[in-house]
């Protein structure tokens, strides 16, 4: 079809060469430009997420960050199926981080939860300076899974953007109400992102994954009777979480809906109902070189020009008169051949390669 556009010795009417021309340049503008649009999108494509559910025998339990612009003290202790304990172990000492002019404790724990376990985590002003009436910033809370914990491990360098929203995913503020004690309660759930790592070959279907695991958390106030505190009572704020069996894993994979081998799928389908319409229109070449064109919307200028080569019907009574007008009819078959329906810059060629001497071997 496209080399129909660059042949200048159509034995057509100009209106359909006129004609041909354009629905050739149509379809071909169509079809470059639904590529280019499909290209966009799939630059600009957001992953979809396969997500699969499966249960786990244990799970990992999760790092906890506090950070406060007062000193403080963290105090733990959990339960399970054999009795209460302390756990303070799990808790460091604090820390005060020049950078953010903060003071920071930690509760990382390596133990795995198996069973049914609460934990109690007391937090406690020790600053002399603090005072209730007069406070407004917030106790931040940050927390992640203890296989990827970004604030121990760097980020991976692939520019993935689900991992550099997992600084801030489970980030969460606390307060203190001026006569009470603040009671949060916290549940999450462990989940695994298979992130696509967006290089160059995952656009041809070769995906590479960055493996995440993360925490999905939610937080909650507890609404407690008045305890009769104190205005500046050291008691900050109580956080409780309860982790019960079974646990359930949930694992997501992203994955390309679009990729530059099935945009070329489609655009192959798209050029072959362009090229199915084209044949419609002007017909399958040399085969049966007449279609809708022909045959419908400019039937009367191919008229006047096929006219000349219309068969004399043969009833002539003499032998001569007969064999002459077969001879007539011949000769009007080849040269019809010759103008509407062989290539003539095809034969040409075929005739200059022949008349060229060949070179000999020896």
């Amino acid at each position: 079809m496209i080399t129909d556009l660059f042949r200048l010795t159509y034995s057509e009417p100009t209106s359909v060469k006129i004609f041909r021309r354009s629905v050739i340049v149509l379809c071909v503008g169509l079809s470059i430009a639904i590529f280019i649009v499909l290209c966009i999108q799939i630059h600009d494509e957001l992953p979809t997420v396969n997500i699969i559910y499966r249960t786990a025998k244990n799970l990992p339990t999760p790092n906890i960050y506090f950070n406060y612009g007062y000193n403080f003290t963290v105090n733990c202790a959990f339960t399970n199926t054999t009795g209460n304990y302390n756990c303070d172990n799990a808790i460091s000492s604090t820390t005060y981080n020049t950078t953010k002019s903060q003071y920071v404790v930690s509760f990382v724990s390596n133990t795995a939860i198996t069973s049914q376990v609460t934990y109690v985590l007391s937090i406690n002003i020790t600053d002399p300076s603090y005072n209730i009436t007069n406070q407004t910033d917030y106790l931040e809370m940050y927390a992640y899974d203890k296989d990827y914990d970004l604030n121990i491990i760097p980020l991976s360098g692939n520019q993935v953007q689900f991992e550099e929203s997992l600084i801030v995913k489970n980030m969460f503020f606390f307060g203190q109400p001026r006569n009470d004690i603040a009671h949060y309660e916290w549940t999450f759930d462990r989940c695994i992102r298979k992130a696509l790592i967006l290089d160059a070959l995952s656009y041809f279907g070769r995906q590479k994954y960055l493996r995440m695991p993360y925490l999905d958390s939610h937080m909650s106030t507890v609404s407690t009777a008045n305890s009769d505190l104190r205005t500046n009572n050291t008691s900050f704020a109580i956080l409780r979480f309860i982790t019960t069996p079974p646990f359930i894993l949930t694992e997501e994979t992203e994955e390309r809906s679009k990729t530059i081998l099935s945009v070329l799928g489609i655009i192959g389908g798209i050029w072959s109902g362009v090229a199915a319409f084209y044949i419609f229109l002007f017909g399958p070449g040399l085969i049966s070189p007449w279609g809708l064109v022909q045959s419908r919307l400019f039937k009367s200028h191919y008229k006047k020009d096929a006219l000349p080569f219309v068969y004399e019907p043969d009833s002539a009574d003499d032998a001569n008169t007969s064999i002459q007008k077969r001879l007539n009819n011949l000769e009007k078959r080849i040269e019809f051949y010759d103008r509407f329906i062989f290539d003539d810059p095809l034969l040409n060629f075929i005739k200059q390669e022949s008349s060229q001497p060949t070179k000999s071997t020896t």
